[in-house]
C-alpha cells in the first residue's frame, strides 16, 4: 500500500519541480496599446538566434533556457527608420516579466533580473547626458551641409558629452568591482573607447570572481592578444578553417598582395561592398591579388548562405566566435567592415574602416 501512495507523491513532486523549471525559462511580456497578432521578435544577442511570437490579449510568453546571464532584445516589425522601437534586457535562469507600451519599448519595465537592475542603475546615471547628446545630434542633423564650421563646433560638443558618458561608465566599473555588469561594461569599453592600459587597470581592480566570468575571460583575452597595428608593421599570421574545414592563413598565399577582410552576414555595409570585392578579385587575381574574408558570424549556415548568395568566390574563413575570436581580437577589430592591405612581404600597407575606399587603394597597387 505504501508504494501506491509513495509513487503519486513522487510524481506530484516531479511535476512541481518541472513546472518551476519551466517558469524559470519564461519571458512574460505584458503589453499596452499593441493590436492582437502583433508580431514580436526575441533576439539572443550573444548567440545571434532569433525567435518570434504574436501578442494575444495583451500578452506574449517566450520560453528560453539560460544557464548564465544572457543579453536579449525584443522588437516589433520595423516598418521604417523612424519607426524603430526595441528594448534590450538581461535574463538569468529565472522568470522575467516585461511591461511594455506600444511605441515606448525602450522604457519597458523589466522585473526578475538582478543584472538588469545593475544595468538600469548605470543607465539612470547617464540619462541626462544621453538626453543632452540626443539634442546635440538633432542640432547637427538640422545644419546645412555647407555650414562646415558650425557642424564641426556641434560635433565637438557631442564628443565632449560622449566622453562624459564614458567617464560615468569608467567610474561605475571602478566603484563596483563585485558586480557582473561592471565587467560587461568593461568589455564594451575596452576595444575602442579607452586605452588598453586603462582596460588593464580596471580589469585588475575587478574581484577575482568577476575576472573568472566568461566576460572577464574575454577582457583577459583582449589584453593578451590585441595589437595596435600600424602601417609598416609585420602582419601576424593565423590559421582558420574555411567552409570545407581546410586551415588557411596569411602564409597560405606567399608572395601575394592580400586583402584581409573582416565582415559578417548581418553587416549591411559589408554586404554592399562584396560586389566591389568580387570585381577587384576578378580583375587582379592573376596579378597576385588574394582576399581572405574572416566572417564574424556565429552561425555557420548564415556564413555559408551569404558566401553563396554574394558570389564570394575567394577564400572565406571563420571560427564562428564573432568579434571574440582570436584573429579579430589580435587585429583589434571593433567595427566592420575593416580591411587590412598586406604586401607580398607580409607588411601592412593600409588599414581601412568602412566602405567606399577600397577601389582607389587597390588601383594604387595595380595601376592600369
Amino acid at each position: 500500500m505504501k508504494n501506491y501512495i509513495y509513487l503519486p507523491i513522487l510524481l506530484f513532486a516531479f511535476l512541481i519541480a518541472c513546472n518551476q523549471s519551466n517558469k524559470q525559462s519564461e519571458i512574460i511580456i505584458e503589453t499596452t496599446g499593441f493590436a492582437d497578432s502583433t508580431k514580436i521578435y526575441l533576439m539572443d544577442l550573444e548567440k545571434e538566434i532569433t525567435d518570434s511570437g504574436y501578442i494575444i490579449s495583451n500578452n506574449l510568453v517566450f520560453s528560453v533556457e539560460t544557464d548564465e546571464p544572457t543579453h536579449f532584445m525584443i522588437r516589433p516589425v520595423i516598418k521604417s527608420r523612424e519607426d524603430v522601437d526595441y528594448r534590450h534586457f538581461w535574463k538569468e535562469s529565472k522568470l522575467v516579466h516585461i511591461r511594455a507600451e506600444n511605441g515606448k519599448l525602450m522604457n519597458a519595465r523589466v522585473e526578475g533580473s538582478e543584472i538588469q537592475k545593475q544595468a538600469d542603475s548605470l543607465d539612470a546615471s547617464k540619462i541626462h547626458l544621453k538626453t543632452k547628446l540626443d539634442s546635440i545630434q538633432n542640432e547637427y542633423r538640422s545644419l546645412p551641409r555647407e555650414d562646415t564650421e558650425q557642424r564641426l563646433a556641434v560635433r565637438n560638443k557631442g564628443k565632449e558629452v560622449e566622453q562624459a558618458i564614458t567617464d560615468v561608465e569608467i567610474n561605475y566599473v571602478q566603484s563596483n568591482p563585485d558586480e557582473l555588469f561592471s565587467v560587461i561594461t568593461l568589455k564594451k569599453l575596452m576595444k575602442f573607447t579607452i586605452p588598453k592600459a586603462r582596460t588593464k587597470e580596471l580589469y585588475e581592480n575587478l574581484s577575482p570572481e568577476m575576472q573568472s566570468t566568461k566576460y572577464g575571460a574575454t577582457v583577459r583575452k583582449f589584453l593578451e592578444l590585441s595589437t595596435d597595428f600600424k602601417i609598416g608593421d609585420k602582419a601576424k599570421d593565423f590559421q582558420l578553417p574555411d567552409l570545407d574545414g581546410n586551415l588557411v592563413g596569411l602564409s597560405t598565399f606567399k608572395d601575394k598582395y592580400i586583402l584581409l577582410d573582416f565582415w559578417s552576414s548581418n553587416c549591411g555595409p559589408c554586404r554592399m561592398e562584396n560586389p566591389n570585392l568580387l570585381k577587384n578579385y576578378r580583375a587582379y587575381q592573376d596579378r597576385g591579388f588574394e582576399i581572405i574574408s574572416i566572417s564574424l558570424d556565429k552561425n555557420r549556415e548564415d556564413w555559408a548562405n551569404t558566401v553563396k548568395k554574394d558570389s564570394m568566390i575567394w577564400t572565406t574563413v571563420s571560427d564562428l566566435k564573432g568579434f571574440e575570436g582570436d584573429v579579430p581580437m589580435t587585429y583589434n577589430v571593433y567595427f566592420i567592415p575593416t580591411y587590412y592591405l598586406i604586401n607580398p612581404n607580409g607588411i601592412i600597407i593600409d588599414k581601412i574602416m568602412g566602405r567606399g575606399q577600397l577601389d582607389k587603394k587597390i588601383k594604387e597597387i595595380f595601376p592600369d
